[in-house]
């Protein structure tokens, strides 16, 4: 299933309620989202009440790690789309650290949003400022609400362009808030740690590319299914970025951007495939090929 096929169901799935956001005789609160290039993203949303009306981003894991709140609450004002009640705004210049949030409304937070129309045109192939990257993408959870995925990136290395070839994959990119200089190496790190594998950098200032061959991780017999998160070094005495793809409008990648898969032969079948992480980051996966003994 595609991200516009996920954005369809949500909407058939209004069209089922009834645009008056009602389900079975109950009030619901269904909020269409607008999200601009700049990181803002406006809410319009029904069924949402009261003088004590807000909408609440509430982080789904806790307190981030940044020290900042693990809530967000935007006042809801007059000024909705037709059929729309109220209108909430986050700017682009309010702080949402990286993680999860879970879109909610009323003066605690009690109430769970379900998704209606999310317009995510603005985010397909955006190019931010070179400091702080941040992106947030809304999307409807497994169980049929509404949440906000964000991440904030500093610096940020944006995988682009992947290659399969010959048992190699060959990746270009582009650095934020970094340049690439004489001695810059990509590096696949066994999720878990113990391994690092490096292959040169090609490209200077803020592009980067290098091809990395499958064969170098398989180091050890391959066992078990096995993570290399790919990391970009940009200079020799730099700390190492981690490789993702987080500026357009798909919020997880693992089943909608697919490579092709290397099999080496046997005596000691295995195959690699690149593929995004749940956060898209970039990854190797190093298992077992499926007739191997």
């Amino acid at each position: 299933m595609t991200q516009d096929d996920v954005t369809q169901e949500s909407v058939a799935r209004d069209d089922a309620t009834g645009r008056n956001g009602r389900r079975g005789g109950r009030a619901e609160r269904v909020a269409d989202c607008i999200a601009d290039s700049a990181g803002g993203i406006t809410f319009d949303v029904a069924g949402a009440a009261g003088p004590a009306a807000a909408l609440v981003l509430r982080r789904r894991d806790g307190a981030p790690a940044d020290g900042t709140d693990r809530e967000v609450r935007l006042p809801l004002t007059g000024g909705g789309g037709p059929g729309r009640a109220l209108r909430a705004v986050l700017p682009s210049t309010v702080h949402l650290a990286e993680g999860y949030w879970d879109v909610r409304t009323g003066a605690d937070g009690e109430h769970a949003v379900r998704p209606g129309v999310r317009d995510v045109r603005a985010l397909v192939d955006r190019v931010p400022g070179q400091d702080r990257v941040t992106a947030r993408i809304p999307y409807p959870t497994g169980d049929g609400r509404l949440a906000v995925r964000s991440w904030v990136r500093t610096p940020h290395a944006e995988a682009g362009a992947i290659r399969c070839d010959r048992g190699t994959m060959t990746v270009g990119g582009v650095l934020y808030g970094a340049e690439a200089r004489p001695g810059a190496v990509a590096e696949a790190r066994l999720s878990g740690g113990g391994r690092v594998h490096r292959v040169p950098v090609t490209g200077r200032g803020s592009s980067f590319a290098f091809t990395l061959p499958y064969a170098l991780l398989a180091d050890a017999p391959v066992e078990r299914r096995l993570g290399w998160d790919l990391w970009l070094r940009p200079a020799p005495d730099a700390d190492g970025i981690r490789i993702s793809r987080i500026l357009d409008d798909i919020w997880d990648k693992r089943n909608i951007l697919v490579y092709p898969r290397f099999v080496r032969p046997s005596p000691d079948a295995w195959s690699a495939t690149p593929c995004y992480t749940a956060d898209n980051g970039l990854r190797v996966r190093l298992e077992p090929a499926p007739d191997r003994p």
